[in-house]
């Protein structure tokens, strides 16, 4: 019996594995034929443009810099999984549920600010908007991401749909949860985007986006691989370690963890081991 519990075990993490890949592999393949969509428009309307150096990000360079930034952005997260204490350290299949959900909200956050940069504001540098979205991402957009998640586990307190919870998969991991989760999760980053998109509309960021990036007018490439890579690079240590701690399933304050509980092992032990040794009162 207890062999086959395993193989049911281990046939439902499969399962689950091929659930989540498929899944992610689906949306960022309708987030690739929808940016090629946007690539075709943006074209048309720049038919009749001279300059061939302006930025797009939409063109087979700015795909290939994207492809880098998620490759960045994967390694940040394989990192700080080698840094979290041995005890503490999620399971590879738990890691990968939790990074897959991070991965497609951001790529909802990063698809979206490459068609608003790219197609919503016309005769304007798409480069130095994508900037702005993802500096006021990084900002108000994670602190509203963090007030949403802490708000979805307040509602959801009573213990009755704890598998809602982000980072709560069940014991063994559940395909539903991590499908439910993916869907709250993404719901999150749609408010988040309707919520801090207004601010892009400051007339502040014309005067900060001309300053900023007018050393790079003329070298379209250039302004892709700053924007896009190095810029991104330094932001997304920070926000995809912080956001990952939003997700990952929070540590109760009871003694859960292995190096908790050893202790308390070796407490009881050793109070056990006194009661034998000390003769009761009748014996001395």
């Amino acid at each position: 019996m207890a062999h086959h519990g395993r193989i049911g075990r281990f046939c439902q993490k499969v399962f689950l594995l091929m659930v989540m890949t498929t899944t992610t592999s689906l949306f960022f393949a309708l987030m690739f034929t929808f940016m090629k969509g946007v690539q075709s428009i943006a074209e048309k309307g720049n038919s009749t443009a001279t300059d061939s150096e302006d930025c797009n990000l939409t063109d087979s360079f700015g795909f290939l810099v994207q492809f880098l930034l998620a490759a960045v952005a994967f390694s940040i997260l394989v990192i700080k999984r080698f840094r979290e204490p041995k005890y503490q350290r999620r399971t590879l299949l738990i890691w990968s549920l939790d990074v897959s959900k991070q991965a497609i909200g951001a790529g909802f956050i990063h698809f979206f600010n490459v068609l608003a940069s790219q197609l919503f504001f016309a005769n304007q540098d798409p480069c130095s908007l994508y900037f702005v979205n993802m500096f006021i991402d990084m900002t108000a957009g994670l602190l509203i991401l963090y007030a949403l998640i802490t708000l979805s586990r307040f509602l959801l307190r009573d213990g009755s749909y704890d598998w809602l919870k982000s980072g709560e998969y069940g014991n063994p991991p559940q395909a539903k949860a991590w499908i439910a989760q993916c869907g709250i999760y993404l719901l999150i980053m749609v408010l988040q985007k309707l919520i801090v998109s207004p601010l892009v509309l400051l007339h502040f960021w014309t005067k900060f986006r001309s300053f900023l990036f007018s050393p790079l007018r003329g070298h379209g490439k250039l302004e892709v691989v700053v924007v896009m890579l190095i810029v991104p690079f330094f932001v997304n240590v920070f926000m995809f370690w912080v956001q990952d701690n939003i997700l990952m399933r929070k540590q109760r304050k009871t003694p859960s963890t292995h190096f908790e509980a050893r202790i308390n092992l070796l407490e009881a032990e050793d109070v056990e081991l006194r009661e034998v040794l000390t003769p009761a009162p009748d014996e001395l």
